[in-house]
């Protein structure tokens, strides 16, 4: 079973060993935003602050980026980011070549342009899809993606498409549907959860809404009134199906131990415009961007004065105004505890 409340890094404890000795070290994973064009405009989308709309990356830079990536170490990257990443004309290329250079492969979309000529161009190279359905039905749906009703039954077309191809084929790709918790949807994640496990995917996770401390939309749920939705919905695991209630994020909400983040040099996020970033606190902010792929490439910008100059500055800064239960909290806490023994550490 997947386990997506947890971190991986003691998985990596060469990588890991590099950070302690020399407080630095190549990542693992990069998130990649292809285009910051998007079909869709999700009430609760995190980046609704960021400006955009007519950025793609251009493709050389890209392929280029993702083989020194690789030749550098990192071992998995994401595509995603502040648009669709399906709305990019050579997306489908980069899924390739990314796999090509023995990096694993994944990539989070609304579903909207997952045809099947895409689904025959990518299945094959991920690890895994998620898509970002948010709803049980058309009308919800359109309502929180803010698009029309007919794109939630392309949607499911899409989806059933992709798990007839993966069965046929035997892929081992996992396919995950996201279903993000607000006020207008909350009556709906039952029906959600039993769709999806009838069409037949691997995994639905519930995630809990969390504030970007940029964002301009803002909702109010009391997550601990939901316990007891997490164990029922946990009754629909089987043998080739999970659903993921994320519990454990919730209870680390408004609790960070550490003073500052530790996890940047493992982690790196690429945008549009190919601006190589700590992450997604900091779009259209040249202060707290490491550099730009069309001016240098991944190895010397990640290595470069002013990315180390970046570093300082966040260490100075610390966590107060991050976003609270973010993908890096995990290991941060991980990474603390390494950096602050206890006293019966050695009695293992």
């Amino acid at each position: 079973m997947i386990n997506v409340d947890n971190h991986k890094l003691m998985y990596h404890p060469e990588r890991v060993a590099q950070w302690k000795e020399k407080g630095d070290c190549y990542p693992i994973y990069v998130e990649i935003g292809p285009t910051n064009i998007c079909n869709n405009n999700c009430v609760f989308c995190a980046l609704d602050w960021v400006k955009r709309g007519k950025d793609f990356i251009d493709k050389e830079t890209m392929i280029s980026a993702l083989k020194d990536m690789a030749k550098q170490g990192v071992k998995s990257v994401m595509f995603a980011g502040e648009g669709e990443p399906f709305l990019h004309k050579d997306i489908c290329l980069f899924i390739q070549k990314a796999r090509q250079y023995w990096m694993d492969v994944s990539v989070t979309t609304n579903g909207v342009l997952f045809t099947k000529e895409k689904i025959v161009k990518t299945m094959q190279y991920l690890s895994w899809i998620r898509f970002s359905v948010d709803a049980g039905t058309a009308k919800t749906h359109s309502e929180i993606h803010q698009t029309n009703k007919e794109d939630f039954n392309k949607i499911i077309s899409n989806i059933k498409e992709a798990v007839k191809f993966k069965k046929k084929f035997k892929l081992k790709t996992v396919i995950g549907v996201q279903f993000l918790l607000i006020p207008q949807n909350l009556k709906e994640v039952k029906k959600f959860v039993k769709l999806f496990k009838q069409i037949g995917v691997n995994n639905v996770q519930i995630k809990h809404y969390s504030q970007h401390p940029n964002s301009i939309n803002k909702f109010v749920i009391k997550y601990k009134d939901y316990a007891p939705l997490g164990k029922e919905l946990k009754k629909s695991n089987s043998k080739n199906f999970q659903v993921f209630f994320r519990e454990q994020t919730i209870r680390r909400l408004r609790n960070t131990p550490y003073p500052y983040c530790y996890g940047l040099p493992f982690f790196a996020l690429i945008d549009a415009k190919g601006n190589v970033l700590p992450c997604n606190l900091f779009y259209n902010n040249e202060e707290f961007t490491y550099g730009n792929l069309n001016k240098n490439s991944f190895s010397q910008i990640w290595e470069g004065k002013k990315r180390k100059e970046v570093l300082n500055k966040l260490k100075k800064r610390g966590c107060a105004k991050c976003r609270e239960g973010c993908r890096l909290d995990v290991i941060n806490r991980y990474l603390h505890r390494i950096k602050n023994p206890e006293e019966h550490d050695n009695f293992i």
